[in-house]
């Protein structure tokens, strides 16, 4: 093998381009010729090291070792190489002989270009049962392009990043490529280009994913659960009209904001998203987004929408009231009923886990008032209320010793303006207490400015505590749902928790957070694929939860991690008795873990055949 630099002119500006070609001189019937083996590119290196790069790729493809050093830079450039001239060849190489026998040289032995495929392999099946190739396929995304795509969506399940730490990881660090082929195109700007055209193709793909859940698991589309939830962006994102700063869930209201808007059923399965500014008021949303699903889905069964307190205004619950539609709600403000605790219903109790669930059904006008109390819930509120609590006391304290100190605020205008931060900082525990900053009465009122105070008072408010107290734990919902029972309406409700499962797997490992992108497109693209990785991650799921299996996807990959694809390359004896370098692309013997999962999926444990390549 030896490098030839060869140029091409620029029909157009004449301008000259100048590559490396990797070639190696052939025989011939019309006598000797060169074999271009592979294109190196414009490669900066000078021509001296020609010669050496070309034997180190000649080395690294026979399994040679070389004694002679040559620059790291250069050796990168000659693996890389050889990793290409390996999948330049991938299409000629055959599958191993279980039962051939060769006579191998074992000091040879090596094992390299370890690659994962457990995980890639589920999502890739996934990916089938869903139809997504047919998909883009006939939206006219090319066999060349897709499996870029795929590979763009997949790695938010596996290994969630930017789109360059996706082109490495795809490239470097996976199979993904070896199970749904090489695309034609992998430069950084390609894979910006793949996020721009799946965001183009939104409303068909959510569409085109519901039709398919709701074939694959027949889905009864009769509750929707609705909710929202906000992302922050690193950077000033000063391309986005939707990046606002507002009230962030992630308490990370130092950065600007996107909101996300998700509608799923009572199986989780999303039906339908919408990208909403961050400083969006979540109430005004619920029509808009609910009339875009009205054109996503045929069912014409009784349809009934679950929302939380921030978005149960009266006006939207008058909304879906005059559309046709049901609701099941958390009473926001005040109830309309004297609340009255005695002859509760324990629908749900465990001593040993410390659970109670109590219910009442109130009938007030057109509507029934379902009260909760959970022992849960009240433990924990009542855990925060005495933890604020304790924060509001100690501080008083510390400002009433500070009275007596040298170097501390005495003064009676700028404590009042302390108590008040304090207030703002803890209004839950403040409003349970009368506060008093008692000025001194010796001193002349006439400069209300230099006017010091000798106490700082404090003392629970009775009714406003009891008040507190007995509604910890408690909470009210609202429907119209008179056809249902007490219990029915509850279990409904505590449904919604998938929903807030969803957002948290999204945040957590599905890569919605944080935001790197600059502009409007690719901003709400890079959230839209996390909804879609959501899609595949979700299917998985529910057809482990079908045969049993209720374990989460961030564990059922960790335990694939350990299933990888290898190349094992050896030294073995032809029948000339001549030495042959031998390299075989295969995958480890599945796991009984893995074998565990792929049978509950009802996948075969091996993802790929082995293949055999002889230099």
């Amino acid at each position: 093998m030896f490098i030839r630099r060869i140029h091409k002119n620029n029909g157009q500006s004449k301008k000259k381009y100048y590559y490396l070609h990797l070639v190696e001189s052939i025989r011939t019937e019309k006598g000797p010729r060169q074999k271009l083996i592979l294109n190196l590119g414009n490669l900066n290196i000078d021509p001296s090291q020609y010669q050496a790069l070309a034997e180190k790729i000649q080395d690294i493809l026979t399994g040679q070792k070389s004694f002679i050093g040559i620059d790291p830079n250069l050796e990168k450039i000659a693996k890389e190489a050889a990793r290409s001239i390996f999948k330049k060849r991938a299409q000629e190489v055959n599958q191993v002989d279980k039962r051939q026998i060769e006579k191998v040289d074992i000091n040879s032995l090596s094992i390299s270009n370890a690659r994962s495929i457990g995980a890639e392999y589920v999502c890739h099946s996934a990916w089938n049962w869903l139809n997504l190739d047919d998909f883009f396929l006939s939206n006219k995304i090319t066999k060349n392009i897709l499996p870029l795509i795929k590979a763009l969506i997949i790695s938010r399940l596996i290994n969630a990043g930017s789109e360059q730490y996706i082109k490495g990881w795809v490239e470097n660090r996976s199979s993904l490529y070896e199970l749904c082929g090489y695309p034609l195109a992998t430069s950084l700007n390609s894979y910006y280009r793949g996020t721009d055209k799946i965001f183009t193709l939104k409303e068909e793909l959510e569409k085109h994913l519901s039709e398919k859940e709701r074939d694959i698991f027949s889905l009864d589309e009769t509750f929707y659960f609705y909710d929202l939830t906000n992302t922050y962006f690193e950077g000033w994102c000063s391309g986005s009209q939707k990046a606002k700063y507002g009230r962030s869930k992630e308490k990370r209201s130092d950065c600007k904001l996107l909101t996300l808007g998700m509608i799923v059923d009572q199986m989780g399965f999303s039906k339908y998203t919408e990208i909403f500014p961050g400083n969006q008021y979540e109430a005004e949303t619920l029509s808009g987004i609910i009339k875009k699903l009205e054109k996503q889905t045929t069912t014409k069964k009784i349809r009934t929408v679950v929302i939380d307190a921030g978005i149960a205004t009266t006006n939207n619950l008058k909304w879906l009231k005059e559309n046709g539609y049901n609701y099941i709600a958390v009473n926001r403000g005040g109830i309309p009923f004297d609340k009255d605790f005695s002859d509760m219903k324990i629908i749900k109790e465990d001593a040993k886990k410390g659970i109670k669930i109590e219910i009442k059904r109130v009938e007030h006008n057109d509507e029934d008032y379902i009260l909760c109390r959970s022992r849960k819930k009240q433990q924990k509120e009542e855990s925060i209320r005495s933890r604020v609590e304790q924060l509001l006391c100690d501080r008083l304290e510390y400002y009433k010793k500070g009275l007596t100190k040298k170097n501390h605020t005495k003064n009676y205008i700028k404590l009042l303006e302390v108590i008040g931060r304090l207030k703002e900082k803890y209004p839950k525990a403040s409003k349970l207490y009368n506060i008093e900053v008692v000025p001194d009465k010796g001193e002349k009122k006439s400069n209300i400015k230099k006017l010091n105070a000798v106490d700082i008072k404090w003392k629970k408010n009775t009714n406003k505590y009891l008040d507190q107290q007995e509604n910890e734990g408690t909470y009210v919902l609202r429907t119209d749902r008179k056809d249902l029972s007490k219990e029915k309406i509850w279990k409904i409700y505590i449904m919604s928790r998938r929903i807030e499962s969803s957002f948290k797997d999204m945040k957590s490992h599905l890569g919605l957070r944080p935001n790197f992108h600059q502009l409007e497109d690719r901003i709400d693209a890079h959230m839209f694929i996390s909804v879609i990785a959501y899609h595949i991650m979700h299917t998985i799921e529910q057809k482990l939860r079908l045969n049993g299996d209720n374990r989460s996807w961030r564990t059922i990959k960790n335990i694939l991690s350990t299933h990888q694809r290898v190349t094992v390359s050896y030294k073995s004896l032809d029948e000339h008795n001549q030495l042959k370098q031998n390299h075989i692309r295969t995958t480890t013997n599945a796991e009984i873990e893995h074998i565990q999962i792929y049978k509950k999926l009802e996948l075969p444990p091996t993802p790929l055949v082995s293949k055999k390549l002889i230099c």
